[in-house]
């Protein structure tokens, strides 16, 4: 029996209704993707066992969807993509000293004392916390552009914030405490299986005290230091078969 004309576009409009929402699940499976330039962190909600500041812990994966909820955390952001890393606390003698590991890491990743030298990171730095009722007038984030994972973070707090370290010892316990050469120079330390938390103070001209969070996950900036010499080493080998061939 032939359709007839009312059964013909009721069937055409179940048809245009069916194929719209084939189109709509495809456009927001691939915004999705778009979206996240990594996934997230595996261990998100559960977090982690270590050192954590706002969430960002050793297995934090960097993604979209993170720089998103740090904004509405912490303001808006300042990104860069490669530049150089300091792992410095106070100064080279005082690292050398007390943080032989830093140091080693720290000379691995700035072989020329003084020079400058760029790495594949990214750097997320927040200066506007304060119009978020956070007592932090800097924030910095350094990353590992090939796995997404922080390398060490900079925080320098408010400097009517006089309760910093005080807090950090009632949720982590005692410090160790190591001395500079000048008064006022001090680091406060708490460790956990390759990270290390540091709350450095340095007394400044004029006498001022600048305090700072220094987080390093040390794991994540040992595979930096293992990225780049390989890359080194294959250069090398490539150098010397260019020189073989001239020859």
């Amino acid at each position: 029996m032939p359709l007839s004309r009312q059964s013909k576009m009721l069937m055409a409009g179940l048809l245009a209704g069916l194929l719209v929402l084939l189109l709509t699940s495809i456009l927001a499976l691939t915004r999705s993707k778009r979206d996240i330039t990594r996934p997230e962190a595996a261990v998100s909600g559960a977090g982690s066992e270590g050192f954590s500041f706002f969430d960002i812990h050793d297995e934090t994966i960097l993604s979209r969807g993170l720089r998103r909820r740090l904004a509405d955390q912490l303001g808006p952001d300042a990104i860069s993509r490669r530049g150089p890393i300091d792992l410095v606390l106070i100064n080279a003698a005082f690292t050398r000293a007390h943080f032989p590991q830093i140091h080693r890491y720290h000379r691995a990743l700035n072989p020329v004392p003084g020079g400058r030298r760029e790495h594949a990171v990214t750097t997320l730095t927040y200066r506007r916390a304060h119009l978020k009722g956070l007592p932090f007038r800097l924030i910095r984030f350094v990353f590992l552009e090939q796995t997404g994972k922080p390398l060490y973070l900079v925080v320098e707090p408010a400097d009517e914030d006089q309760e910093l370290f005080s807090a950090l010892q009632t949720k982590w316990g005692q410090p160790e405490r190591f001395d500079g050469d000048r008064e006022g120079d001090q680091v406060r330390v708490w460790r956990k299986p390759d990270e290390i938390l540091c709350g450095v103070s340095i007394r400044r001209r004029g006498g001022r005290i600048e305090r700072q969070l220094r987080f390093y996950f040390m794991a994540n900036i040992g595979d930096l230091v293992a990225q780049e010499q390989a890359a080194e080493e294959a250069r090398r080998r490539q150098s010397d078969k260019a020189t073989q061939r001239a020859f």
